[in-house]
């Protein structure tokens, strides 16, 4: 019986892999990445259970709701980077992988150029327009405590947000390196932080505002630190210089993103409107409820979740040296065995949740038998789609995807508002599930399986 010594094991799962095997090493990378991330899940859930009984209980339903729909609409200004962070990993992996560093620098400079020029133009915009948004009714709250607060909440996340947009490129330099690791170990210490500036907040009753100066600012603070590792320590050959930048490779850079950023839109329509609807038809109350219990579920594709970064990088790298049958084989065992997965965890999730949340959020907030269902229904068909868009996005395969894709989102709001003011909050995601039905389930697959078969032809 073969032992494997702890040097080795430690190596295996912190160190990068020198093999000149570059099956091994994508594989290497990925089993690393998964390990930091699964640490990151683990720390992320454990500080999630610990601090909704804290902020719900210190919030109450209505603010707590509000901050959710807050942070859906935040998740908007994504959009803002029109698809760049996207392209940029998919262009900074393929330059990596055909050993051209100089490609890697100049790429890297134009993406935190134009990351910075975005930020500081969509703040100029926000102060021009805040004057005429009235918070209170957009996010559906009705007390006088969260009037008076959400206005200067929303203008603190914002400004937070805008800050951290350029030091988003840190975390695509790991993925296109595969170092996943290493992003792990910077998540797992955001976290951490996270969780201590949420207890100093309520312990100290600093309100909404203080609330999510200290969340988004402990985010903000690690992935600062992060940033100035890579360029000052690990790989300080990409340091961003305007000398690097170069407008040719820019004008790439963006033709790349601009489907993304398609893709971006429909993704932030069907997937972050959702707690907006319920805001406002049902009222801020009723979103903890819904997101609640959606987080929950998300843990039914954990595995998938995990994966999806690490395997767009590690497809993207094997599409660039032609290693087209480790990518279909990868690709067909990542979709079979998460489906199993999640389709036993959902069946499995579905039979406890409701007391579970009930506790969970100090009998505040207890989902209904129709949103558990919807919600099951929902992993399995993530499960499908999810590894099938993570290998058309490595591969930049995005044309057809944005054709069903956009019919989905159409449907999605239709139904969306439709159907909660009949089935309340069951039925936002009723009509999600509905939509991917009808017209991504069957496409996305199909278009995965024509993707492999044309990168075999060009072998």
């Amino acid at each position: 019986m073969t032992v494997i010594s702890p040097t080795k094991t430690f190596r295996l799962f912190f160190r990068a892999s020198e093999s000149k095997d570059l099956r091994h090493r994508r594989l290497v990378g990925i089993i690393q990445g998964v390990v930091g991330g699964l640490g990151n899940k683990i720390v992320g859930m454990l500080v999630s259970l610990l601090s909704v009984p804290l902020t719900i209980h210190y919030l109450g339903p209505e603010r707590y709701g509000a901050w959710v729909t807050l942070g859906s609409l935040l998740a908007w200004l994504n959009l803002t980077d029109f698809g760049l962070g996207n392209g940029f990993t998919n262009a900074v992996t393929t330059a990596a992988a055909q050993e051209r560093p100089e490609l890697v620098r100049t790429h890297v400079s134009n993406a935190v150029l134009l990351l910075s020029a975005i930020a500081l133009t969509t703040g100029i915009a926000a102060i021009i327009v805040w004057p005429y948004i009235n918070w209170s009714s957009l996010l559906g709250v009705r007390s006088s405590t969260a009037r008076s607060e959400i206005g200067y909440a929303a203008a603190a996340a914002l400004a937070i947000f805008l800050l951290q947009f350029p030091l988003a490129i840190t975390g695509r330099i790991y993925l296109a390196y595969q170092e996943g690791r290493i992003a792990g170990y910077w998540g797992v210490a955001s976290n951490l932080l996270t969780l201590v500036a949420i207890i100093i907040v309520t312990r100290t009753r600093g309100g909404l505002v203080w609330l999510v100066i200290a969340i988004s600012g402990a985010s903000l603070l690690v992935n600062l630190a992060s940033t100035l590792w890579v360029f000052f320590y690990h790989r300080p050959f990409l340091a961003p210089k305007l000398k690097h930048i170069d407008f040719h490779s820019m004008g790439a850079l963006s033709q790349i993103g601009s489907q993304f950023f398609l893709i971006q839109i429909m993704a932030l329509v069907t997937f972050q409107t959702d707690n907006l609807v319920i805001s406002h038809y049902l009222g801020a109350a009723r979103v903890p409820e819904y997101s609640l219990t959606y987080n929950l579920f998300a843990y039914t594709s954990l595995p998938q979740a995990m994966l999806f970064s690490y395997l767009w990088a590690a497809y993207t790298e094997a599409i660039a040296r032609k290693d087209i049958a480790w990518v279909a084989r990868t690709f067909r065992l990542n979709l079979v065995i998460g489906l199993l997965f999640t389709g036993l965890t959902a069946l499995i999730l579905a039979t406890f949740v409701k007391p579970f949340i009930g506790w969970w959020a100090s009998h505040a907030v207890i989902p209904s038998s129709a949103l558990v269902a919807w919600m099951a229904a929902w992993s399995v068909i993530n499960a499908l789609t999810s590894p099938t868009a993570c290998l058309l996005a490595a591969a930049s395969h995005l044309r057809a995807q944005i054709v069903y894709s956009g019919l989905a989102t159409v449907s999605n709001i239709v139904l969306s508002l439709y159907l909660v003011q009949r089935w309340g909050v069951s039925g936002v995601i009723a009509a999600t599930v509905i939509s991917y039905a009808l017209w991504v389930c069957v496409p996305v697959y199909v278009d995965a399986e024509i993707l492999i078969k044309r990168l075999r032809h060009a072998v």
